[in-house]
């Protein structure tokens, strides 16, 4: 009886795979065939703020995103194009962006982003007196090693306010639009938060 065990154990089935091997094939194809955890960024994985005191020595960090339900970065792409004598098709390089977002916002009184921006829509200002700075903080790219106080990628930029409209229509609340457009390159560092206040730190080459 033994022998014919052994003997059963050891004959391919059907498909060519021996009965003996089959749960080691198994655990093995378990093992290198693991399968990638992702994690589905939600809206709040970014933040936005504005220095809504840029004549002031020490900025005040306001959060863009009161009253206002989509944002999107246009990086606006500067592209140039090449078509070389010795191939049949065109070469394309990137030369640099024209970063901008149009902000659509109802207007919520206490707002300090919706405050700086109305007043400078009242007061109708030009030039200069249109430029601040935002912070840009990547939440999801972040750095856990000191311990109780992470630190996150961040961009900040020098911008310029472009207002564009404030909109009453019957039956709906206030809503201002404006263009954030930022002025030449940014800084890229990190920002470590204290009681909610955003500091940041330029990185270092």
């Amino acid at each position: 009886m033994a022998t014919r065990a052994k003997t059963i154990a050891q004959t391919p089935n059907d498909d060519g795979i021996n009965l003996l091997n089959e749960e080691s094939e198994v655990e093995t194809m378990s093992e290198t065939n693991t399968t990638p955890k992702y994690e589905r960024l939600k809206n709040t994985a970014k933040a936005k703020f504005l220095n809504t005191t840029p004549a002031a020595t020490t900025a005040k960090w306001d959060i863009i995103g009161v009253g206002i339900t989509s944002n999107d970065n246009s990086y606006g792409a500067k592209t140039s194009d090449e078509h070389w004598i010795i191939e049949e098709n065109e070469r394309h390089s990137v030369d640099g962006y024209s970063l901008g977002s149009d902000v659509e916002q109802i207007a919520h009184k206490g707002d300090g982003v919706f405050e700086f921006i109305d007043e400078l829509m009242y007061r109708m200002k030009t030039g200069t007196e249109l430029e601040t700075q935002m912070l840009e903080v990547y939440k999801y790219r972040v750095d856990e090693t000191t311990a109780n106080a992470p630190k996150y990628d961040a961009r900040l930029f020098n911008v310029l306010i472009v207002p564009d409209t404030d909109t009453l229509e019957g039956g709906a609340a206030l809503k201002i639009k404006y263009k954030i457009q930022v002025q030449g390159d940014p800084k890229f560092g990190k920002v470590a938060f204290t009681n909610g206040i955003p500091t940041f730190t330029e990185e270092t080459n």
